[in-house]
């Protein structure tokens, strides 16, 4: 039954196309205008219906087949554009750390402390850190004065100490190392509240040891080296601020802890003091 339905609809839709061809025909031939317009209107009233259901189906594909041609070209296009920000972004972030660099070496030539001690500008080339270990490599060694046990400065104060030498390289101990031990002293340079700074860890605060309990110690005090004889470092470094400054209950010594002057996240440059130990 659904067959015959099927040829049925396919041969009246024939005859109607054909209908339309015969019409167009007898019209392009000049005869019968009358006859011709009320077929056309009684044609275009039956094959209305036929064409909107033809248009209805094949507009959204061409529409699809348009849209998936021109997605290719909008997609390099977001592509191209995409390389162009990041090409503009990246050259912004070497700018910045260009003038960053540029900043640095201007304030090593322009330290207010550690006068009259000859220095070494060294580029820092890798950075070792681990939970108790800190050390930094430098582009300056032997061949340019650098010895072990030298001080090693950035522009805000005391970076560390030379450990390891080569011709054209070195290793620095960076305060915040584990096995870093500072003499210092509170407030200036000359003050008699002394104490030791220790390292503890990368990223950590600092702490101090041995400073008498109760001790008058503001935060923000800043800490410098104390030179005294025998130290590792000559004295007015500054080394760090004071954090915080209590005495727990029944101790011995007063817990203190300090934030380190130079930044040692964002070191690029550093001058080596060209100072040896006094004996």
């Amino acid at each position: 039954m659904a067959t015959r339905r099927s040829r049925r609809s396919v041969t009246v839709i024939g005859l109607l196309l054909v209908t339309a061809f015969a019409l167009v025909a007898f019209s392009e031939s000049g005869s019968g205008t009358s006859i011709t317009s009320s077929l056309r209107s009684v044609g275009s009233a039956v094959l209305s219906p036929l064409v909107d259901a033809v248009n209805a189906v094949t507009k959204p594909i061409g529409e699809f087949f348009a849209g998936a041609i021109n997605y290719g070209s909008v997609s390099n296009e977001n592509a191209k554009l995409r390389a162009q920000l990041g090409q503009v972004q990246e050259q912004g972030l070497i700018e910045q750390f260009e003038r960053s660099q540029l900043a640095q070496i201007a304030k090593l030539q322009h330290l207010t402390f550690a006068s009259g001690i000859p220095t070494v500008t060294a580029q820092m080339t890798a950075l070792n850190e681990s939970n108790f270990a800190s050390t930094i490599q430098i582009s300056k060694g032997r061949d340019q004065g650098v010895g072990l046990g030298m001080p090693v400065v950035g522009a805000g104060g005391l970076v560390g100490q030379i450990v390891a030498t080569t011709r054209n390289a070195a290793t620095v101990r960076l305060i915040t190392d584990g096995r870093t031990h500072i003499g210092a002293s509170f407030g200036t340079a000359t003050n008699s509240l002394i104490g030791v700074v220790n390292g503890v860890a990368a990223n950590k605060p600092l702490s101090v040891s041995y400073v008498a309990p109760h001790s008058m110690i503001p935060k923000g005090t800043i800490v410098y080296t104390n030179g005294l004889q025998g130290a590792q470092y000559p004295q007015g470094l500054p080394i760090g601020k004071v954090l915080s400054a209590t005495t727990p209950t029944n101790a011995v010594q007063m817990s203190i802890s300090l934030s380190p002057l130079a930044n040692l996240d964002q070191l690029g440059f550093v001058d080596v003091l060209l100072w040896t130990q006094v004996p």
